[in-house]
């Protein structure tokens, strides 16, 4: 089988829940569509969990570029509830709403091994091409910005949503990003982050701080066209003058 997700937490979980599964082997694990299809040409496996919203060729298109060739079961993992879920529940084996659980993902897991062991996957298919016929002229878009970031902290790892950030600071080789009176740590940098999040919303007012324009409650002429930022959590912030022309988006 075949784990395919960008995101490589959702790649560990799958890997680690099928750690215990003697009759299973993990034949690649991908993190994106181009190389999926590379190791599904090569590897033929009979099982694959496939993530939906992927950069480049997403699950959907995927499946699509195999036409009326694809013969894996497939179990769709996904962080995104209203799409077209019912429709999954439908035709496609089974799905994993992000974040899922081992007793979920158990369930799912029972699902493919009963179906395998009917030899006839073709039935499946041939639905999971009807569906993606009908999905084509409905699928939503791809987000184009994070909605969320994943938090490793305090042993354990957990989602946060980027509309509860108040601002992020950089921290060596690292970002510092506040939300609700907490501080986490992320492995990126202040030129990254500022490409992934939606500057309708997030303001880089400095070279090493970027603020939620919703998190600002004042701003305050300084010296040589700088602006002290107080955030409604109390923190203040002072602006570059380099990027004062961002503070109109806050004014």
């Amino acid at each position: 089988m075949i784990i395919i997700d960008d995101e490589i937490l959702a790649r560990e979980k799958i890997r680690n829940f099928l750690n215990a599964e003697k009759d299973i082997e993990i034949s690649a694990e991908c993190k994106d569509g181009t190389d999926a299809i590379k190791k599904i040409n090569s590897l033929s496996p009979d099982l694959i969990f496939l993530d939906i919203h992927m950069p480049g060729m997403n699950g959907i298109e995927l499946i699509e570029s195999f036409k009326g060739e694809f013969s894996p079961v497939i179990i769709f993992t996904t962080a995104h509830h209203k799409y077209a879920i019912k429709a999954f529940e439908l035709f496609a084996l089974d799905y994993l709403l992000k974040p899922f659980d081992k007793e979920r993902f158990q369930k799912s897991l029972s699902r493919a091994r009963s179906h395998l062991q009917t030899k006839a996957p073709t039935e499946h298919n041939e639905k999971i091409i009807s569906l993606l016929k009908e999905l084509k002229s409905q699928k939503e878009p791809e987000p184009k910005y994070l909605d969320r970031m994943v938090i490793k902290s305090a042993g354990r790892i957990f989602f946060l949503k980027t509309e509860e950030i108040d601002h992020i600071e950089a921290a060596g080789n690292y970002l510092r990003v506040y939300s609700n009176n907490e501080s986490h740590l992320i492995r990126d940098t202040m030129n990254s982050i500022e490409k992934k999040i939606d500057p309708s919303v997030f303001v880089r007012i400095q070279r090493s701080a970027i603020v939620n324009i919703n998190s600002v409650k004042e701003l305050k002429p300084w010296f040589h066209g700088e602006y002290l930022v107080y955030l409604k959590n109390g923190t203040k912030l002072v602006s570059g003058r380099t990027f004062k022309d961002n503070l109109r988006k806050i004014r």
